[in-house]
């Protein structure tokens, strides 16, 4: 057939091709053909110049190296993550023992969970570089408010004025938004702040317990209570919050020259619980300068301005009438010594006519109280300051260490004797982890050394379970992170 001379041309191509290729690639492994040396007998090991072998502790630092550079992205992650981002604010383990007698079925040993808080926060845009939630896990209690009384009266008589109904607290400690509308001259005029948040009063009640440098929180914010159910008629008797730390507020803040830090608004003056509570006025005018004289160091002054009220508030120890309060705090922190910090606040101020307890029916400023219970006192002039220092250690054999020593007074009325409140606080922090604000897991041990003169002039020693004039020892342990 014809077909038969085309395949057998065909099929003699193939095998040549094949025989040709399979030359090539017996040339091409045969190093003789390119070498033209003496065939190399078969060694069991690699000379060193056929094999090269990377420094084993060059790979150890890379990956040592990779570890940090991954460990510094995660610690840094929450800022990163821009609208939405979760954190730790504090969370802290507390045990408190107190040297003083305690009634049947109580202890003076107790194991607690100082704060559970939180935290929710994001940046919007521009306009709205911050809005800010924090939950505390630890506010589901209940308070009781400071009731009214019928007039004519007696309001110690609790069937014709019962004690304050019970008003829930909520989660949410601080939830505020940072509103920026003219970012062009930020942060000159920075910001408005509008919400709940801990409010810019010197130095301690404006920053997160998270942070602090010692365990109690100062007596500026909170003091008394003697163990006892009244108060005297000089009103330095019963719980007193002389500065509060959060609040419902909007006010204005900014910075001036690079040297002033400028914050002024007004809030309603009742404490964070004023919603549930009920009472959202009277208000009060509030504003801090703070000059910086290093970018680390500073003095500022602080002032508030308004009236109190008595009633359906959950403010205790103030009355119906004028509120003022002015400050100075201080604060140095040495490059000569790096590690080395101290800070102190001084503040006085005026409470109205008849404080009360929450919880002890009051009716307005009246001054007879077999009519409107609580105190009798036109007002009462309070002072109160403290100064504290602390050095980090930061190598040898204590590194992370901090030692801490703080010392305070509190005068519940600047015009009465033998009521005055002294506390010296001897501690330590150390920190597993230290990257402040975003990070610090730490342990602390305070020891306070507490006094309480009395309640006024003439009056008895103070109760036998008075906490405020006996030592407490306090340990806690605390996780941060943001």
């Amino acid at each position: 057939m014809r077909s038969h001379p085309m395949v057998l041309t065909v099929s003699i191509l193939t095998v040549l091709l094949a025989l040709f290729a399979g030359g090539y690639v017996a040339s091409a492994a045969d190093p003789t053909k390119e070498n033209q040396g003496p065939i190399q007998p078969p060694s069991s090991k690699p000379t060193p110049s056929s094999l090269s072998v990377e420094d084993p502790m060059v790979n150890y630092e890379k990956r040592i190296g990779a570890l940090e550079e991954w460990k510094a992205k995660i610690e840094k992650l929450p800022s990163l993550s821009g609208k939405f981002n979760v954190g730790m604010n504090a969370l802290q383990i507390l045990y408190t023992h107190l040297d003083a007698k305690t009634a049947e079925g109580k202890s003076s040993d107790n194991i607690s969970v100082r704060r559970s808080e939180l935290l929710f926060y994001g940046k919007i845009n521009e306009y709205v570089p911050k809005w800010h939630a924090l939950a505390e896990f630890q506010s589901i209690n209940l308070t009781n408010n400071t009731p009214g009384c019928t007039p004519g009266t007696d309001c110690t008589n609790r069937t014709q004025n019962p004690g304050g109904t019970a008003a829930s607290t909520t989660y949410f400690r601080e939830s505020y938004i940072d509103f920026r509308p003219f970012p062009s001259i930020a942060p000159t005029f920075n910001m408005i702040r509008m919400g709940i948040f801990r409010m810019p009063f010197g130095i301690f009640t404006e920053t997160s317990g998270g942070l602090r440098d010692v365990i109690s929180s100062p007596y500026l914010t909170s003091v008394g209570g003697s163990g006892t159910t009244g108060l005297t008629t000089n009103g330095t008797g019963g719980t007193i919050e002389f500065v509060h730390e959060r609040d419902y507020f909007a006010d204005v803040r900014g910075t001036l020259f690079d040297r002033m830090e400028f914050v002024g608004g007004i809030m309603n003056g009742n404490n964070f619980q004023a919603n549930a509570v009920g009472a959202n006025s009277p208000k009060v005018f509030y504003t801090r300068e703070r000059f910086l004289v290093t970018d680390i160091s500073w003095v500022s002054f602080t002032l508030q301005s308004g009236e109190s009220n008595n009633t359906n508030t959950a403010i205790n120890g103030r009355g119906k009438g004028k509120l003022d309060r002015f400050a100075v705090d201080a604060r140095y922190t040495s490059r000569l010594i790096p590690g080395f910090m101290m800070q102190g606040e001084f503040w006085q101020g005026h409470d109205g006519a008849n404080q009360t307890l929450v919880g002890t029916p009051a009716q307005g400023s009246c001054l007879t109280r077999a009519i409107c219970g609580g105190d009798g006192a036109p007002g009462v002039q309070r002072r109160t300051w403290y100064v504290y220092g602390k050095y980090f250690i930061s190598n040898g054999p204590l590194q992370n260490f901090e030692p801490v020593l703080m010392y305070e007074q509190f005068d519940p009325s600047t015009t009465t004797s033998n009521d005055m409140y002294t506390r010296t606080i001897v501690g330590f922090n150390y920190y597993f982890e230290n990257l402040p604000p975003k990070i610090q897991t730490k342990l602390s041990i305070d020891y306070e050394f507490r006094h309480h003169q009395g309640t006024g002039p003439g009056t008895p020693a103070v109760p036998v379970g008075d906490p405020f004039a006996k030592n407490a020892l306090l340990v806690q342990f605390q996780v941060r992170y943001q």
